[in-house]
């Protein structure tokens, strides 16, 4: 099935857990299909915001846009350089983005394409600054508080589960989120988190052919429950609907954590296999 003919599937189990006829696509152009097409997107992203092991992804920090501290000698003018604008160095033709402001004069960056020329004029195409010899500096140690490096978050991430060991995942590092940024002392480890499962990675339409099919009764449980109180005023339903959630949840949970496995846990044995091992031994 296409991603369009799964989402009509899902959206029309919820219509029948409220009473509703079905619906021949999310696009068909009904009121009630109008309705489901937009707030489905939002609800897919709203269930994948948790730790499911189908969206779990590991990059190393090395893979990620790393963070540098630009430092200019005076304050731009006429104001200080907007978050999000890019900054253009005007001899040498170097960019970076900004991505915090320290204060007027220290800002977070990400790192510049390349070295900006010593004394030159860097602006934001607003604001500007007329460096003088000796500046701009570009540090990537950014020395804030007890932190030392700074990465760009990932931009499908939607849900944080940590700063791990690129050998071990048991193993965890601090780490401190600030907006866009993380804060750490590694430099060699992986940043674990759930991604968006979009149709591509810049999509902002969600392919649930990606998706194991208990997640699709999740979408469908939480669908139903969101529908209910707007579409019917009959009281068995909108109970039916809220412990359909409850159970879709818990179903989903289940599910989870029964497609990840580690042998450190592993607490049985194999008795056919340890019988013909003995077997052996004893030939």
């Amino acid at each position: 099935m296409s991603n369009a003919d799964e989402k009509t599937a899902i959206a029309n189990i919820a219509l029948l857990s409220v009473g509703e006829k079905f619906i021949t696509s999310l696009t068909e152009g009904s009121v009630l299909a109008n309705k489901i097409n937009s707030i489905f997107e939002g609800i897919v992203r709203e269930l994948l915001g948790d730790d499911w092991v189908f969206s779990r992804k590991r990059v190393n920090v090395e893979d990620l846009t790393q963070i540098n501290k630009l430092t200019v000698d005076t304050a731009p003018s006429p104001a200080s350089f907007v978050i999000g604008k890019t900054l253009t160095g005007a001899s040498s033709s170097v960019t970076c983005t900004v991505m915090e402001r320290l204060n007027s004069t220290t800002y977070l960056v990400t790192e510049p394409s390349d070295d900006f020329t010593d004394g030159e004029t860097i602006s934001d195409g607003t604001d500007s600054v007329d460096c003088a010899a000796g500046y701009p500096v570009v540090d990537d140690v950014l020395n804030l508080g007890e932190w030392y490096y700074g990465y760009q978050l990932p931009t499908d991430q939607l849900y944080i589960r940590g700063l791990g060991d690129v050998d071990y995942d048991k193993i965890r590092y601090p780490y401190q989120r600030e907006g866009k940024i993380i804060l750490t002392n590694i430099d060699d480890a992986y940043w674990h988190y759930n991604r968006w499962i979009g149709e591509d990675e810049s999509s902002s339409v969600s392919d649930v052919t990606l998706m194991p099919v208990w997640f699709h009764r999740l979408i469908s449980a939480r669908l139903a429950h969101i529908l209910a109180p707007n579409i019917t005023e009959n009281q068995k339903i909108r109970t039916k609907v809220e412990i359909e959630l409850q159970e879709a949840w818990l179903y989903a949970r289940e599910q989870n954590g029964s497609e990840t496995y580690h042998e450190a846990e592993y607490k049985g044995n194999n008795d056919w296999r340890d019988g013909a091992h003995n077997t052996l031994q004893s030939l």
